[in-house]
């Protein structure tokens, strides 16, 4: 039996390192499905092709300090000398209404959700190999070479701690992105069903 409660949405979670392809995931996700996809705030600089990846609501230190001490992240992370968080409202809002919500969030955000709200549906993206994701994170065009190796060995790390997690209920490679994606949205279908 799925964790998916009639009363409300189904919260569903992408995690997975920089570079594996979780915004193209999820914006392809938000496309075929009935799902709502909440933007993250950062206190990350925009970046040179920021507008043809993942959508973030930047913001300073002190507006992002400011909302986490009125409690108003579903979590929150410090990433590669930033902040990141995922907005309570509209998530809950959403949620309550009914409305399946998408978050595409790192692994320290995907641990804070499962334990806070462990109906959740959690999915980690991985590459097909290092090179591969490697070629990835380098192909983006956003990253001087040092941050490039900085978030590979991240990248390494991420998918150790989740291999040996058991906070994620799939994992699914991003071999071939029609197929990715088609895997994923059939999680969330069997989810909605509950297994059915």
């Amino acid at each position: 039996m799925g964790k998916s409660n009639k009363d409300h949405g189904l919260l569903i979670v992408l995690c997975g390192p920089s570079g594996v392809g979780k915004s193209t995931i999820s914006r392809m996700l938000a496309q075929r499905l009935d799902v709502t996809y909440i933007v993250s705030a950062t206190t990350r600089v925009k970046k040179p092709g920021d507008e043809v990846g993942k959508v973030y609501d930047h913001i300073d230190n002190a507006e992002f300090f400011r909302r986490l001490d009125k409690d108003e992240f579903l979590e929150y992370a410090h990433v590669y000398g930033d902040y990141y968080g995922t907005p309570k409202h509209p998530a809950l809002d959403y949620l309550y209404e009914g409305k399946d919500v998408l978050l595409e969030i790192d692994v320290q955000g995907a641990l804070q959700i499962r334990y806070q709200y462990p109906e959740a549906l959690l999915i980690f993206i991985l590459p097909p190999d290092g090179p591969t994701l490697r070629q990835r994170l380098t192909d983006r065009g956003r990253d001087h070479a040092e941050d490039i190796e900085k978030r590979f060995r991240a990248a390494r790390r991420e998918i150790q701690m989740a291999k040996g997690s058991r906070a994620f209920d799939h994992m699914v490679f991003n071999d071939n992105l029609d197929r990715a994606v088609s895997e994923v949205a059939k999680l969330i279908q069997n989810e909605r069903t509950g297994g059915l």
